[in-house]
C-alpha cells in the first residue's frame, strides 16, 4: 500500500501457482463476488464433479475430504449417504471413490456442463460422445433436482464455471452446499493481469 501511494502507476498483480482464474471471474460474473465460496460436501446428498479431484489436488481437499466421508457415513441415525457422480478425463483419486463415474476429454467439459444444466433445467435427454457420459448425467440430473445437490468443476474455462454456478443456482445449492458467507480468499489471480 505505502509503495502504491508512493508510485501510482504502480499495479499490483497476484499470480497463483494453480490458477483458479476462471473460477474467480465466474464467480464475479454470477453473484459480484471475485472470490471462492465454502463447500460443504458433508451436506449435500448429490454431488456432481466435472474434472475436479477435490479428495486429491483441487482447492483444499484435506477439508474436502474430510466433510466427504462424514456424507459417505452410514450409522444408526444416518441410514443414507451421499451419491457421487465424478467425470473426469484421467483417472483421480476423487474418481476411485465416486459411484458413477465416466470419462471425456478435457475439450468436453463444457459440452458436459451445458448438457447437465439442460437435463435439470428442460428435462433434456444428452447427446453427448458416450453412453457413460449420457447415462451419468442423466441419473445426476434426477438426482440433482431431489435437493441438497452440489456441482463443482475443475475447469478453469469461465463459461463452464458459469454454467456450473446457473446449475447451482436451479438446484439451490447457493445456502445450503455452497456458503458464500463465508469465502476463502486463498487464491485470488487472474491470469489476463498477468
Amino acid at each position: 500500500a505505502q509503495f502504491t501511494a508512493k508510485y501510482p502507476s504502480v499495479k499490483h498483480v497476484i499470480y497463483d501457482g494453480i490458477s483458479y482464474s476462471g473460477m474467480l471471474q465466474a464467480n464475479e460474473a454470477s453473484y459480484g463476488k471475485r472470490t471462492l465460496p465454502t463447500y460443504h460436501f458433508d451436506k449435500a446428498q448429490t454431488i456432481v464433479s466435472l474434472d475436479a479431484d477435490f479428495l486429491g489436488t483441487w482447492l483444499s481437499p484435506v477439508e474436502f475430504a474430510k466433510a466427504y466421508s462424514k456424507g459417505r457415513k452410514v450409522s444408526a441415525k444416518e441410514l443414507r449417504q451421499s451419491k457421487h457422480y465424478q467425470v473426469e478425463s484421467i483417472q483421480t483419486i476423487t474418481g476411485a471413490s465416486a459411484d458413477y463415474r465416466a470419462t471425456c476429454k478435457p475439450s468436453e467439459t463444457g459440452a458436459v456442463a451445458a448438457a447437465l444444466y439442460n437435463a435439470v433445467v428442460n428435462g433434456t435427454q444428452p447427446a453427448l460422445s458416450s453412453k457413460a457420459l449420457n447415462e451419468l448425467v442423466t441419473k445426476a440430473a434426477a438426482d440433482l433436482k431431489k435437493g441438497n445437490g452440489l456441482v463443482v468443476s475443475g475447469s478453469n474455462d469461465v463459461a463452464v464455471q458459469t454454467v456450473v454456478n446457473a446449475i447451482n443456482d436451479k438446484v439451490g445449492a447457493n445456502g445450503t452446499t455452497v456458503n458464500w458467507a463465508v469465502t476463502s480468499n486463498n487464491k485470488q489471480g487472474i491470469d489476463a493481469d498477468m
